[in-house]
């Protein structure tokens, strides 16, 4: 089967996003088929036969973003040309998604999305007007799945929102997956040592982490808030890494000062995935999250699949890669974290069996199953059975 992803985010880039589409590329392609790209073009991008890359802008809120300008429209249908392609799976509802579903018009082939990202949680990024915005992105977002055949949700919790929304096409749940052999990397107690003696973490610490964009839509001021009550309410010295970076950073370090936990939180800034992402998992006691604004949680699976236990709010998202008093805590107060992260943080006993039991459930989340799952769709759309 020749297949063709767009989307308006790909490597040099690195988000969750660009992890899935390279997960799924690579066990599409190991399993047979031919995958190719069609993504906005970078600075740093090494060529590859099977990616097309149109002309882009840098986003001028978040630099690390590029907004597609797809120009060269003639040039992209003679790539899908010479491709041959069976169908298209776009993974935005941005720029690059619509193009894919104009070129999938074009040449009369099935097209299926995957639906990535709660879109109206970032409405607040437009101030003053917030409440027309999110109307708007749901107005599209329903818009543009109906352009499809099939949706792919992550999660029920993403199935339902989008029914919610008026999509009437049908909608598949198909959990992410992970490259756990990838995430699981062996590390020496020296590399160990070594990274925490770069962050000034002693051996007897207590490390948290959180791993993703340090955005508004993260409620990583919650996690903030919750830590400044857990350092007043433990013996136990407790540092925060926060892994990642975004246009929320300089108010989440104002918010430090204000709660007095400077000293207990660490600004990673971007790490390189997986290697140092892995080692900053395995450097830690505990994984937590406040964000209701994810689809599927896939920095959750990779906390899991390096053996943490997880304190979160309680998110059908990640049902399934956490269960409550299993592998960690689901509160329903998000509030209220810091009294799960003490209970885990006091009990080494109780953590290390948590550890355990994350590392079993990360076995049900493979990218091969994502990718099984995945094919079978396709094949499901290409035989008008969907």
């Amino acid at each position: 089967m020749n297949i063709a992803m767009f989307s308006d985010t790909y490597e040099p880039q690195i988000n969750g996003v660009v992890t899935m589409i390279k997960m799924l590329e690579r066990e599409l392609t190991s399993m047979g088929h031919n995958v190719y790209v069609v993504t906005v073009d970078h600075p740093k991008a090494d060529p590859k036969d099977n990616v097309y890359r149109t002309y882009s802008l840098r986003f001028p809120q978040e630099k690390q973003h590029r907004i597609g300008l797809p120009f060269d429209y003639k040039e992209i249908i003679s790539h899908m040309n010479k491709w041959k392609v069976d169908i298209i799976h776009t993974h935005s509802l941005v720029v690059l998604g619509y193009t894919g579903n104009i070129i999938a018009k074009h040449f009369k082939i099935p097209n299926v999305t995957t639906y990535h990202t709660l879109m109206v949680d970032y409405a607040h990024y437009i101030p003053v007007i917030t409440g027309i915005v999110r109307k708007f992105l749901k107005s599209e977002s329903k818009n543009f799945c109906n352009r499809n055949r099939a949706v792919i949700a992550p999660s029920i919790k993403t199935k339902n929102i989008l029914r919610s929304y008026g999509v009437t096409v049908p909608i598949e749940v198909i959990p992410n997956g992970i490259d756990i052999e990838k995430i699981q990397h062996k590390f020496t107690v020296e590399e160990k040592k070594n990274f925490k003696l770069r962050f000034g973490i002693k051996e007897k610490d207590k490390v948290l982490i959180f791993v993703g964009r340090l955005g508004e839509e993260k409620s990583i001021d919650i996690l903030l808030e919750n830590v400044s009550k857990l350092v007043k309410n433990t013996d136990e010295n407790v540092k925060f890494l926060l892994v990642g970076d975004g246009p929320s950073k300089e108010k989440l370090m104002k918010l430090t000062k204000k709660f007095k936990i400077e000293n207990n939180v660490i600004f990673t800034g971007y790490l390189k995935w997986p290697g140092e992402i892995s080692l900053a998992y395995q450097c830690s006691d505990l994984f937590i999250m406040a964000s209701k604004t994810e689809t599927f949680g896939l920095v959750v699976l990779e906390a899991i699949c390096n053996g943490l236990p997880v304190v979160s709010f309680d998110d059908p998202c990640i049902y399934g890669m956490v269960k409550h008093g299993v592998n960690g805590y689901l509160n329903p107060d998000d509030r209220l974290l810091h009294e799960d992260m003490k209970e885990l943080i006091e009990n080494p006993d109780k953590c290390k069996k948590m550890s355990e039991n994350s590392l079993e459930m990360c076995k049900f989340f493979t990218g091969e199953q994502n990718a099984i799952k995945t094919i079978d769709l396709y094949g499901r759309v290409l035989r008008n059975e969907i």
